[in-house]
């Protein structure tokens, strides 16, 4: 067959394909020549690939397919109304931007250009893709965000109502969300759980090789370059200016970024991912949102590495990968959650946290996002998050827990500041790390945990080096005091330049008055649950909605779950959609601590903590996004938009209780709050 067809065999070509890619000369011509074959074979069929957040050209299975099959025609479609709400942020495009550069660059090497529409519906794109080149079929790769699962499901079946073939792939994960239950087929609630059943399934990862050569399907539509697009304007090119210093986007880059932290970090990794203020962790996230680094292949190194340091007797480096391969874990169960309870990017999937009295002040809001809160941790935290689109994961964790255990606000306000401004804004990664540090998951942070920042930053910054080097104003205040300047004598503040009030803010709050004010809201939640209950078993016409309702958000797709019949598709890998297969199991419910139990009994049954895989009622199947959320209509998508206003707000009354039953003897505090290190807190999609 081969001289048949003659395929010849260009040696330079070779020659750099071994330096990339380095396999034994055997696999090597085996692999040219079964691609030459199969363009000989299939080279009539032509496929749009749908680029999403997979700007990869190695171990991206919709192109392999697209590739093997015949000619292709990759497109990637920038559609801003899909995105509703969860528009990217400033950095998060700049990073997009360039990725694509980077991608279309690769493709054009292997023969085929990256096609660029900017339009107002996706479905429609991809007709016009479709009629121009007389294409087939299309190609695509999983996402799992309640936006994307709704909107894919949706143009799956306008296509195949068409008599277009649709399949779709995974290049996201280790595991499909639907492919990890427990015993009893239902969705695990816990990630210790899902992590355990995840690593000991049976499964073949094989990561896939670029395609050689890729034939192009001709066809003229409506296409725009890079700057068309619309990922950047004037007004923010000079401060993306600034991001190009400290990253490298694109899939090769990223590849670099994991050798450098394979061979350099990750053997000291369980030693230094706690270490504020330098690059302890892997800087992996942001290749892996953007799919530019495939899960599998970081899985397969670290897993190697492993290995050998194991058979070496090396065990801080077999700590070391755990627990990373535990960070990878987490980015998985984000996704797991989002696809099996698809309400949690609105809803707290612990049922009591519904009726939690946010507190919606948007004063207090305003001085946690500009770091002028009082409290130097959190304050550095901010600041350098809004300077840079970066920060470390512990401080995410930090600053996440001050706004909603210190400030009280609502979940859902950081969870979009935080879309708005990391580089590495993963909108499930955000819901995960929200909801945990909200008290809203079964393994998350207990409601009633609040942590001393002041503590927090002697832990995480024992110099100040971090505190000193974001707010320049306290530089020069010694170590001593430098995360509680509020106890520095008058005399010190003096030397140090330091005026509480007037170059650096007083705090905000006290943190034994927060206590107490987060006590108060926990009983008031209580009581509002108890009150919904008695309603409800006394059959009366009472309706009691998500206490969150009131607080103005911008509009999303309502995500539909019924048990309709799926999406007809020609793959066997192609992706399922949620189902109420669970419905029957009752909605989760709170956890609480003993001495909290003792004083206020349930009225309720609780679930067994072992059985850590219930799911969702009916009415947890369908989003309240389309009665408390599309009403409201935003004014600029570049901007972010807080409620005038809130239900809870206008009364601010809490059941009269006492605090001291809540308070700590601050050794019992620092105690606690240094096993905070082994905290979840994955806050953005940086838990590596």
């Amino acid at each position: 067959l081969v001289v048949q067809n003659n395929l010849h065999f260009p040696g330079s070509a070779a020659e750099n394909y071994f330096q990339i890619f380095p396999l034994t000369g055997q696999s090597f011509l085996l692999s040219f020549y079964w691609q030459k074959l199969q363009f000989v074979i299939m080279g009539s069929n032509k496929t749009i690939v749908w680029f999403r957040r997979d700007l990869r050209i190695e171990d991206n299975p919709a192109l392999a397919a697209a590739a093997r099959d015949g000619s292709v025609f990759p497109v990637y479609i920038w559609c801003p109304q899909d995105d509703g709400q969860f528009y990217p942020g400033r950095v998060s495009r700049w990073w997009l931007k360039q990725s694509l550069a980077h991608l279309d660059h690769s493709l054009r090497s292997l023969g085929a250009e990256l096609v660029l529409i900017r339009t107002q519906s996706t479905l429609a794109a991809l007709l016009e893709c479709i009629e121009a080149t007389g294409a087939t079929k299309v190609v695509f790769n999983h996402l799992y965000d309640p936006i994307s699962l709704v909107c894919d499901h949706n143009i799956k079946g306008k296509l195949v109502e068409l008599g277009i073939s649709v399949q779709s792939y995974n290049a996201d994960l280790l595991n499909e969300p639907w492919e990890v239950y427990d015993a009893r087929g239902q969705a695990f609630t816990t990630f210790e759980a899902y992590w355990d059943k995840s690593l000991n399934m049976q499964r073949e990862l094989v990561t896939l090789l670029p395609p050689w050569k890729l034939v192009p399907a001709t066809g003229n539509v409506a296409k725009c370059s890079i700057e068309e697009l619309g990922l950047e304007n004037e007004t923010e090119k000079s401060s993306n200016a600034l991001l190009a210093r400290a990253w490298s986007p694109g899939w090769s880059n990223a590849d670099k970024a994991l050798s450098e932290f394979s061979e350099s970090h990750l053997l000291q990794y369980s030693k230094n991912r706690t270490k504020v203020g330098q690059n302890s962790t892997s800087l992996l996230s942001p290749y892996l949102h953007f799919g530019e680094l495939s899960v599998r292949k970081v899985f397969q190194l670290a897993r190697m590495k492993q290995i050998l340091w194991a058979k070496e007797g090396n065990s801080i480096g077999v700590e070391s990968v755990t627990l990373f391969l535990r960070a990878i874990g987490l980015r998985e169960y984000s996704r797991y959650l989002c696809f099996n309870f698809p309400f949690t990017h609105e809803r707290p999937l612990l049922s009591n946290l519904n009726f939690f009295p946010w507190q919606a002040d948007q004063n207090n809001f305003k001085a946690w996002r500009q770091g002028r809160t009082g409290y130097p941790l959190v304050d550095a935290g901010m600041r350098e998050l809004w300077a840079t689109g970066w920060i470390h994961n512990r401080i995410r964790v930090i600053v996440s827990s001050f706004a909603v255990k210190v400030l009280l606000l609502p979940w859902k306000w950081g969870m979009k500041y935080f879309w708005d401004t990391l580089l590495d804004a993963d909108l499930e990664s955000d819901i995960l790390g929200w909801q945990y540090i909200s008290g809203s998951l079964p393994d998350g942070h207990e409601l009633e945990r609040l942590d001393s920042p002041e503590v927090q930053g002697s832990k995480f910054d024992p110099e100040g080096e971090y505190v000193r080097h974001w707010l320049p104003e306290l530089a020069r205040l010694p170590t001593e005091w430098i995360h509680h300047p509020w106890d520095a004598p008058d005399n010190v503040l003096r030397v140090s330049g330091v005026e509480l009030g007037f170059n650096y803010p007083k705090p905000f709050i006290e943190i034994d008055l927060a206590r107490e004010h987060l006590t108060k809201a926990i009983f008031k939640m209580w009581e509002m649950e108890a009150a919904a209950k008695a309603a409800n078993s006394n059959g009366t016409d009472e309706v009691v909605v998500d206490n969150s309702d009131g607080i103005e958000s911008l509009p999303i797709p309502k995500v539909i779950l019924k048990n309709n019949a799926p999406c007809p598709t020609y793959s066997s890998n192609d992706q399922k959609v949620p189902t109420c297969q669970n419905s029957k199991s009752n909605q989760f419910n709170r956890k609480r601590s003993k001495h909290m139990q003792e004083e206020r009994p349930l009225q309720d049954d609780l679930h067994n903590p072992n059985e850590a895989g219930t799911s969702r009622t009916n009415e947890d199947c369908s989003s309240t996004a389309e009665s408390s959320m599309s009403k409201k209509q935003t004014t600029s998508r570049n901007s972010f938009s807080v409620p005038q206003s809130c239900s809870s707000s206008k009364d601010n009354s809490f059941l009269e209780c006492e605090s001291s039953d809540m308070k700590q003897s601050w050794q019992e505090q620092i105690d606690m709050e240094q096993s905070s290190s082994k905290d979840v807190g994955a806050t953005g999609d940086e838990c590596l």
